[in-house]
């Protein structure tokens, strides 16, 4: 994976499946739980309601049988016994008889509500004194009405009730829901985890890893089998395209060397001047070829080999740049430039001591071909490791601080040279789990290798 599209990757806002999975059974267990108590609370006032209207009814039968055996007077003695006997702990009951026109005879309502009598309709009403009731009216007899009502505060209380105890229950439910499906999600983010670590030491080059919980049973046990197959897969093919790649490059060095034995036998025998130059500018581009032929593949194995660590011991780093910068300075002073050195004691680095040296020694070789006769190249060796070579010359135009190290990219002004050297930088820093950067260092231009991110 590029840096940019490995920048672009981290630059987002990861939403994590974990957190998906707890919120949607969250969000379930809230549902269900709303599903529940909406159905509880029809089934409540479908039962109260029916109990309301049973209730009064009754009443109202028990009025007609007074009217009829005992008459109106009767009618209004038995409404006052009912009234003086009613229990002050339940819902209570209210009773109006009224004449034709619904002006009140007896009872405790005072005013006729919006029921019809010639209907026996029913329904719920609120009394003159903001009482809600539900109520029956009918008609006995031509001039002669009654209403009997009933209060249903005890049902709205207990439907409050039922709220109260669904709004607990439900916090409970969800509070279960949720600590059951962030124990579960918690396991697989482990489980995802450790195949994201794996798939990023994979991606650092490391094929030797696999990737875990492939034996068990559901779907990321699946997923990680197929991943092992396919990883095991690709490290044969690397493998393959390795030896075919060593194959290839001994079969050209062989003719390539004895074609430099030829050369070097007809310049010894040649005596034409102009002949030797011109079998000696050959010898210089065959050799020329041979070098190149090194360096893409010791970039291809180095970038084939990114990230694993295999055959790294602990090395010296500032005791190594140390040496690399001694052996640099005569030629600096030769050449008329002044190489100064920072190199902070003590710094270690897991790498392969002639991987590292060619490192360094490509990023000075870089830095004399570029800096220009009399300037100033900085090797400084700092913890972490951080490695820093700068100087202040005329420094890389910004635009081609990403690209130059690609393979074949040269800097203008450039003498010999193939433009490999700072892809090798590249690959061996990579091989290593270093990055590295062009920068400015104003003036002059600043490579900078450091620890990657998640190395």
């Amino acid at each position: 994976m590029s840096g940019e599209r490995i920048a672009a990757l981290t630059g987002k806002v990861r939403i994590s499946l974990v957190t998906r999975v707890v919120l949607g059974v969250a969000a379930l267990a809230l549902a269900a739980t709303a599903l529940l108590y909406g159905a509880t609370l029809w089934v409540v006032r479908s039962e109260s309601d029916a109990a309301l209207a049973r209730g009064v009814d009754v009443e109202i039968a028990a009025l007609s049988d007074i009217y009829a055996t005992g008459g109106e007077r009767e009618l209004v003695a038995r409404i006052g016994d009912r009234l003086a006997l009613r229990a002050r702990d339940v819902d209570q009951t209210h009773y109006l008889l009224a004449d034709g026109s619904g002006g009140h005879v007896a009872g405790d309502i005072v005013h006729w509500p919006l029921l019809s009598a010639e209907n026996s309709q029913s329904g719920f009403v609120t009394l003159a004194d903001g009482t809600p009731v539900f109520a029956r009216a009918t008609q006995l007899a031509p001039g002669v009405r009654v209403i009997a009502a009933r209060e249903y505060d005890g049902r709205t209380r207990l439907l409050v009730r039922i709220g109260q105890a669904f709004a607990l229950a439900g916090l409970a439910i969800v509070a279960a829901a949720l600590a059951l499906a962030w124990l579960t999600a918690r396991r697989l983010r482990r489980r995802v985890d450790a195949v994201n670590r794996a798939f990023r030491g994979i991606e650092q080059g490391d094929l030797q890893r696999l990737v875990p919980g492939a034996t068990r049973r559901d779907e990321l046990g699946e997923l990680a089998d197929h991943a092992n197959h396919l990883i095991r897969r690709l490290a044969a093919l690397i493998e393959a395209q390795r030896n075919v790649t060593d194959q290839v490059a001994h079969e050209i060095r062989t003719p390539l060397a004895h074609l430099d034995t030829h050369l070097l036998r007809l310049i010894d025998r040649s005596v034409d001047p102009v002949l030797v130059e011109g079998l000696g500018d050959v010898r210089n581009e065959a050799r020329g070829i041979a070098e190149m032929l090194d360096s893409l593949l010791d970039i291809a194995a180095s970038e084939a080999r990114r990230g694993d660590r295999t055959g790294l011991e602990r090395i010296d780093l500032s005791a190594l740049a140390a040496e690399v910068g001694d052996l640099y300075a005569g030629s600096a002073e030769e050449l008329g430039f002044d190489l100064q050195m920072a190199i902070a004691p003590g710094v270690t680095l897991a790498g392969d001591e002639m991987q590292i040296t060619r490192l360094l020694s490509n990023l000075l070789d870089n830095a004399f071909k570029y800096a220009g006769l009399g300037a100033r190249i900085e090797l400084i060796v700092e913890p972490g490791p951080r490695i820093i070579v700068r100087d202040n010359g005329p420094g890389v135009p910004e635009a081609m601080r990403e690209r130059i190290f690609d393979r074949f990219q040269r800097g203008a002004g450039a003498g010999k040279g193939h433009g490999l050297g700072l892809a090798l930088v590249r690959a061996i820093a990579r091989r290593h789990g270093l990055s590295v950067a062009c920068g400015d260092a104003g003036p002059g231009a600043a490579f900078i290798l450091e620890r990657e991110s998640g190395a």
